[in-house]
């Protein structure tokens, strides 16, 4: 079976989704994902040489909309004062990329979805998630995105551990780092916090 990797507007929510199709993520667990998907949405825009990207990646109780309104709760996304045109993340500048983690609950594959062995939906039966497979997933959509190295990989709390894994796995993929209020191992208690 081919490989493939289709970028397309998502139905349910105003960003896009990335669509993995007979690609294993070997995950920490030994659970395999076979096909999956990951939500995100961009600001800004990649310039030619694709050299302004920049991944944000959410704490625990975030998810891919920083800024603008959120669809859902009907509230200013989570880093709206920092991250827009003219603010600290300029998206004037700045290509920003923000995904929902996998297993997260904004549309990224997750305990919703449709175990294809079968046919009903995962829920407690969905495989533990790591950072590490968070950061892998990441690493196939900023690859699917075509973007070789990214100018900066950026979080806080769940998404500095994020940061952290980024510098461990792929540090040929990255410039530099901005990695606030988060440790390489925490408690459940404090990523939650």
């Amino acid at each position: 079976m081919k490989k493939e990797i289709s970028i397309e507007k998502s139905s349910f929510y105003p960003c896009e989704v990335a669509k993995f199709n007979n690609i294993n993520l070997k995950l920490d667990s030994d659970h395999t994902l076979k096909d999956f998907q990951i939500h995100f949405k961009t600001y800004g825009n990649l310039n030619e040489d694709k050299s302004n990207a920049i991944l944000i990646c959410h704490a625990l109780t975030a998810d891919q909309f920083i800024s603008d309104t959120h669809p859902i709760t009907k509230k200013s996304g989570w880093w709206t004062n920092m991250v827009g045109p003219g603010k600290n993340i300029d998206t004037n500048k700045y290509f920003v990329i923000c995904s929902n983690v996998l297993g997260g609950c904004v549309g990224s594959t997750g305990p919703q979805e449709i175990n294809s062995e079968t046919n009903l939906p995962y829920g407690i039966k969905f495989p533990t998630i790591t950072i590490k497979d968070m950061v892998a997933a990441q690493k196939l959509l900023i690859d699917g995105l075509k973007i070789n190295k990214l100018f900066a990989v950026i979080g806080a709390s769940m998404g500095a551990m994020q940061v952290l894994q980024w510098v461990i796995d792929y540090p040929k993929n990255i410039i530099n780092t901005i990695h606030i209020a988060g440790a390489l191992k925490h408690s459940p208690q404090n990523i939650a916090f």
